[in-house]
């Protein structure tokens, strides 16, 4: 046995080797490779604990080689049909898997008819069998007026003690049939009946809701609730197969797939396995369509999924240790107070109330789907719903944080996925908060400052990136503002350093600065030449300011006459002419003379300061012949 499971590795591996290869595929793919699948067919009848190894060749060889495997195709699927009857569904589903997937691949193949059509006629066939088996549970007939194609499997059991759990088994795998020809690979475009897969999807998930409304007291429906979660799974592997393979083109059909969630949320029979995948479905079908999905679910259904995210708390009564000395008996003596004085016996109370939360599979799914609600959808919940999910969040967070020094470290440990996806459920409601409701940040700042110090790694990753991401939130800042536009001298210096980068590739960034700032020196040197240049004209000019003498104006009485300056600026004129000879002429940009404010009361005389016409103003002097005129 090792010795022909090795064979066939070998012979595998040989083939996956030498198909790409041209000069090859005349010599040995095509003379040998049909003779490998009749003889491997051959030998599976002989050794039928080689079926797994033989599958995996059957699928990969009419995958390599379609046209070549034609002539074994009819044998290959007897041999695939053989298993997927449902009698070794419970005892090797991975080999009823492998079976599905080989079939899928041999209605890509050919043969008399093209590959489209027979993927097509497979899909019929493996709806066909499910109908058929949904009528035998049901004990109803086909409602169609031509019967449905079918596989050309064994007939059901007479007894409906066996042929019902024979009939959920051979849905289970014809639905592994199904999800084998949407998730395998084509090389030419299937027409693919989503009217007809949605409804058989929509009819196994009616199966125990239509069995419990049932008029008829048949014993056949004592059956069907214990079948329940086998039946409905299938339902929902099938949708979600369906909207991964489908992908956008599932939007038409968002109504039928939330009708039938609905009626599997019924829960008529509590089953974990049974809620862990329905909110599985949840979450996938959140995540692809939105609100797109959410519109067309009833309220309850989300209710119903906040209720899941509640815990099972085991409280444990107070625990009190003693001393060893509580068991000897006691002595009672009298002390000098007049109190007895026992011996020395106290009492420690370890927990008064320790609260321990028991997590299964259920509040973990539940968890992802409240997270992709939170995520993609945050307006479903009502602001009662949004207050009573965050609380439960924060209580479960709180409880971990006061409790988790007295649970054990491997069970800290294996708590750490719910931790992770309670932290990542607050720190969604922040980013989506809900105007009105109360503002739980503050609250969630330090539940992530403490899941800071959380043994697992990943919860303290999650809260240092939830801390990041809300640190915006909690010190507001403001955008990014317009920058002033840079100088000359900056365009310059950046115009060098491109020209220097891209003239030669071996410069380096240092050589490329220090040429900048040796440029900058230069540029600083002219400047000091210029000053210096600059310094005799400045000197002259200061000292021109030093020499003018201004005359100083006294004021004896209210009255002040007004006297005309020409004699008195024509020795100025002529003493500060043969000074600023030397200096170019300019035009003096404010008066050489500052004249007061003249008083209240002045003469019908007086020549006003805003006279520009003058090129020196009028100068009021004391003692002149004006003064009596």
């Amino acid at each position: 046995m090792p010795v022909l499971i090795a064979t066939l590795q070998t012979l595998l591996a040989f083939i996956d080797a030498v198909r790409d290869v041209p000069m090859f595929y005349r010599d040995i793919i095509s003379a040998q490779v049909p003779r490998m699948n009749q003889a491997i067919l051959a030998m599976v009848d002989k050794n039928p604990d080689l079926m797994s190894q033989v599958l995996e060749v059957l699928d990969r060889s009419a995958t390599w080689f379609p046209t070549l495997f034609r002539p074994s195709i009819d044998k290959a699927e007897a041999l695939c049909l053989r298993l997927l009857d449902g009698s070794d569904m419970r005892n090797s589903p991975e080999l009823c898997e492998q079976a599905a997937k080989c079939l899928a691949a041999l209605s890509l193949a050919g043969g008399k008819i093209t590959a489209e059509e027979r993927w097509f006629q497979c899909a019929q066939q493996a709806m066909g069998t499910i109908q058929q088996c949904i009528d035998h549970m049901m004990c109803t007939g086909s409602d169609a007026s031509e019967p449905a194609q079918q596989f050309a499997l064994p007939l059901l059991a007479d007894d409906f003690a066996v042929s019902i759990p024979q009939a959920a088994d051979r849905i289970s795998a014809m639905t592994e049939v199904l999800i084998a020809l949407l998730t395998q690979p084509t090389h030419v475009d299937i027409p693919v009946p989503v009217d007809g897969i949605l409804g058989i999807a929509s009819r196994l998930a009616m199966v125990p809701v239509r069995a419990g409304s049932s008029k008829n007291a048949r014993s056949e429906y004592d059956l069907i609730p214990l079948l329940t979660p086998q039946i409905q799974r299938a339902s929902i592997r099938i949708m979600a197969v369906l909207a991964i393979a489908l992908g956008s083109h599932m939007q038409p059909y968002l109504s039928a797939v939330a009708r039938a969630v609905t009626a599997i949320n019924t829960r008529q029979v509590v089953s974990p396995a049974l809620n862990v995948a329905l909110h599985c479905l949840l979450q996938l079908y959140i995540e692809r369509y939105g609100y797109g999905f959410v519109m067309h679910l009833p309220y309850d259904l989300v209710v119903s999924t906040a209720d899941d995210i509640c815990v099972q708390q085991k409280t444990k009564a107070a625990k009190v240790t003693m001393t060893a000395s509580e068991s000897a008996p006691s002595s009672k003596k009298r002390g000098g107070n007049g109190k007895s004085r026992g011996p020395n016996t106290f009492g420690v109370i370890e927990s008064a109330q320790a609260t321990h939360i028991h997590w299964d599979d259920t509040v973990l799914a539940a968890l992802k789907t409240v997270l992709a609600l939170l995520q993609h959808t945050p307006t479903v919940f009502t602001s009662a719903l949004r207050t009573r999910v965050d609380s439960q969040v924060l209580t479960l967070l709180m409880l971990f944080a006061i409790g988790g020094m007295e649970m054990p470290f491997a069970s800290r440990q294996s708590d750490a996925p719910h931790r992770a996806l309670l932290y990542r459920c607050l720190e969604a409601s922040i980013l989506s908060p809900d105007p009105w409701q109360k503002a739980i940040l503050p609250h969630a700042v330090s539940a992530f400052s403490a899941g800071l110090a959380d043994p697992s790694t990943a919860v303290r990753d999650v809260c240092a990136e939830a801390l990041v991401t809300i640190d915006p939130i909690i010190h507001s800042r403001l955008p990014a503002q317009l920058r002033e536009p840079d100088t000359k001298e900056n365009f310059s210096n950046e115009n060098q350093v491109s020209w220097m980068m891209s003239d030669c590739d071996n410069t380096s960034i240092d050589a490329v600065l220090s040429g900048v700032q040796a440029d900058n020196q230069s540029d600083d040197e002219d400047d000091k030449k210029m000053q210096v240049a600059d310094e005799p004209v400045v000197e002259e000019v200061k000292r021109f300011k030093q020499d003018t003498i201004v005359p100083p104006v006294v004021k004896k009485s209210t009255v002040v006459p007004v006297v005309e300056a020409r004699e008195y600026n024509k020795p100025l004129h002529n003493q500060t002419s043969q000074q600023s000879a030397a200096l170019p002429p300019q035009q003096p940009t404010t008066s050489l003379f500052n004249t007061p404010a003249p008083p209240a009361q002045t003469s019908a005389a007086e020549v006003s300061d805003n006279n520009d016409d003058d090129d020196i103003p009028d100068i009021v002097m004391e003692g002149s012949d004006s003064e009596y005129e």
